[in-house]
Order: structure tokens, then C-alpha cells, then sequence
């Protein structure tokens, strides 16, 4: 295996992140000088003059810029005067910008928060949500207090399971928004648009809640690390007009964002099997068939792609990484070796699932 450059698994001081957050800086710089141009606001003429990285590059303010520069959006304009005013008045620290509003979950710096500027949030990111129609994001059936102490329970599991990545975790993500409760489930969301939140659910009667929380974590935060690439490095050449099977998805995507599922499911995957392996999950049957069922779900994930995908320079790198993760992936499936019966029964699963899709989107590439 060639040496690891982190696009996958993560590292401490990630040079890859500052590279990336380097560039997505000026960016957004560039896009506040067409702003001003545009509209002619004082405001960002001052904020250009005088030190703002960490301020511009919050993803309340930063999702506030790509709103207003991709979809004109002049709600976005009023939010963002605001927040640069109270900037220029009272410092990166003050409570009254909204990246600033409520608790940080003890031990990191990820606030836990109903307060979220970002535009992009009304707009449904997975067919599988409960709201077809938008997110609504709320505490659900348990209060602020209850939510901070699960997500702390969950960012110390994963800083004892996998201490590289809790660094690099907080690095990128900035705040998690609740995503209400949901019972059995665990609903999550995150948008290109907005690099550094989380929008995440809370699992009601899981035997494990925190670990439901580290799955949906640690897949939406691989999200978050890639679109951040994607912001100046496409993924793949295949032609747009083509769909293709996603063992993930109920619905034919194009292979870029069967990629995006890829690239989130074996990390994910990793370290929840670390997490079975290591004894937290206390041999439940319940987490067993299902790590056993996206095991088998990540495999099939990455015969699509080595069958079908024809990658960039840069993502063969990354796709290889993948490969890398997935052949750890394998030594933990030996290591807690599930019964037969559950292995069988989660082919089964698949092909059901392949079956559904297939049904719905003919002629399926897979």
C-alpha cells in the first residue's frame, strides 16, 4: 500500500484538510469581492481588511456566501450583513454570532445547536428521511441535556477506538444540529454547500445509542472531507446521462455519488466493526446482522466502481485508500466471524435490495 495521504481514514493535524481549507478560503474570498462589487456592501470591504479565516470559513457564513453567489439568494445578503456587523463589532468570540450559540460537546470543540445559518438546510438530502419535504431540525422527545450527554458518550468511544480520527474530527466539523429522535432509526444529513455541520438524529430503544450516533458521524463527516475536495477536484469522467446501482441507495445514482456513498460506507464500517470487535456492542444480534449486511453492502460497492468507474488521477488515489480500508475491513469480519446463517441471510438481504431497485430503474449499470 502506498503511503497514506488521509483521503479516507484520518490523521492528526491533517495537512490534506489545511490544504484544501487553504484554497476553499480563497474561494470564498473571491466570492465576497464579487458580493461587494454586486451590491456594494461596506461591510465586506471592512472584513477583507483586517484578519477573518476562522470567521469566513465557518460554514454558517461560508454556506451564507455560496447561497448568495450560486442562487442570488438576498435572505442569505441580510444574514450575512448581520453576522459580518456583529463580527466587526464584537470579535470572533462573541455569543451573538450564531456559530457561537450553545454548548460545545464536552472534550471537543463541536457545538451542539438548534441555532444554523445555513440556506441549504430546507431542502430534503436523502430519500430515505422521514420528511419527504424538508428538514425540520428539533430535540425530538428528549431535551438539550440528554443529547449532550449521548453525543459526549459517542466522542469518547471514538477517541478510544480510533484517536486519529477524533482529532481530525475537530478539525473539520464546527457544530451538530439535532435532526429530532427517531425510534430504531437514525436520520442524518449534510450539504456540499455547507462544509462543517452535521445534521444528525438521536436513536430512541438502540442498546447503544451513542454508537448509532459514531455510524452516522463518522459517514456524514467523510461527506463533509470529500465535498470539500470536490469544491476544486472532480471525481470521475463517466458520462452523466448513465445511472448506476448503488447497494446503499433505493434510487440509481450517477457514478460520482455512488462514489460519495463509497467513500463514506467503508470508514464508517471500520470502525463501527472496531467498535463490535472491541466488545462495546456486547455481542448484540441486532448490530452483528447489520455490520454484517453493509460489510457485504461495501464489497459490492467497490466491484461497481472497480468495474465501471473511470476515475481521475486524484481519486485513483483515493479509490485505492479505499481499497486500503476495506482490507482491514476484512481482517475484523475473520476476527468476529458471524455465524454462517447470518452471512447468508444478509446475501439475501442484498439481492432483495438489488432486486427492488433494479425493478425501478431499468437497464441498470452494476
Amino acid at each position: 500500500m502506498q503511503k497514506l495521504k488521509y483521503y479516507v481514514l484520518w490523521t492528526k493535524n491533517s495537512k490534506l484538510l489545511e490544504k484544501y481549507f487553504t484554497k476553499y478560503y480563497k474561494k470564498l474570498i473571491w466570492d465576497l469581492k464579487i458580493i461587494k462589487v454586486e451590491f456594494w456592501l461596506k461591510q465586506i470591504e471592512n472584513l477583507l481588511n483586517i484578519e477573518n479565516r476562522d470567521f469566513i470559513l465557518n460554514a454558517d457564513i461560508s454556506s451564507l456566501i455560496q447561497s448568495i453567489i450560486l442562487d442570488n439568494n438576498l435572505e442569505s445578503l441580510e444574514k450575512l450583513k448581520n453576522e459580518i456587523n456583529i463580527f466587526l463589532e464584537e470579535w470572533i468570540d462573541s455569543e451573538n454570532l450564531i456559530k457561537n450559540k450553545w454548548d460545545k460537546i464536552e472534550w471537543t470543540n463541536i457545538r451542539l445547536t438548534d441555532f444554523d445559518n445555513n440556506p441549504y438546510s430546507n431542502f430534503e438530502a436523502h430519500p430515505d428521511h422521514i420528511q419527504q419535504k424538508a428538514i425540520s431540525w428539533n430535540w425530538g422527545e428528549k431535551d438539550k441535556k440528554y443529547w449532550l450527554s449521548i453525543y459526549k458518550k459517542s466522542f469518547d468511544l471514538l477517541k478510544k477506538l480510533d484517536e486519529w480520527i477524533y482529532d481530525e474530527l475537530n478539525q473539520i466539523i464546527t457544530k451538530i444540529i439535532p435532526l429530532w429522535t427517531a425510534r430504531w432509526m437514525h436520520n442524518s444529513a449534510s450539504y456540499k454547500e455547507c462544509i462543517g455541520h452535521l445534521y444528525m438524529g438521536l436513536t430512541l430503544d438502540s442498546v447503544a445509542p451513542e454508537v448509532n450516533n459514531l455510524e452516522a458521524i463518522i459517514h456524514e463527516s467523510s461527506h463533509n472531507k470529500l465535498n470539500l475536495i470536490l469544491q476544486f477536484d472532480p471525481i470521475v469522467l463517466n458520462d452523466v446521462e448513465y445511472k448506476y446501482y448503488s447497494a446503499i441507495r433505493p434510487d440509481a445514482r450517477h457514478l460520482q455519488w455512488v462514489f460519495l456513498g463509497y467513500h463514506a460506507f467503508a470508514p464508517t464500517m471500520y470502525i463501527i466493526m472496531k467498535a463490535y470487535a472491541s466488545g462495546v456492542l456486547k455481542n448484540d444480534k441486532i448490530w452483528l446482522d447489520k455490520i454484517v449486511l453493509y460489510y457485504i453492502k461495501t464489497k459490492f460497492l467497490q466491484k461497481v466502481i472497480r468495474k465501471y468507474a473511470r476515475l481521475t488521477k486524484i481519486w485513483e488515489e483515493i479509490s485505492l485508500e479505499i481499497d486500503y480500508v476495506i482490507s482491514l475491513m476484512d481482517n475484523l469480519f475473520k476476527k468476529i466471524n458471524p455465524p454462517k446463517e447470518t452471512i447468508l441471510n444478509a446475501k439475501r438481504q442484498q439481492t432483495i435490495h438489488f432486486t427492488e431497485v433494479n425493478k425501478n430503474y431499468l437497464g441498470l449499470k452494476y
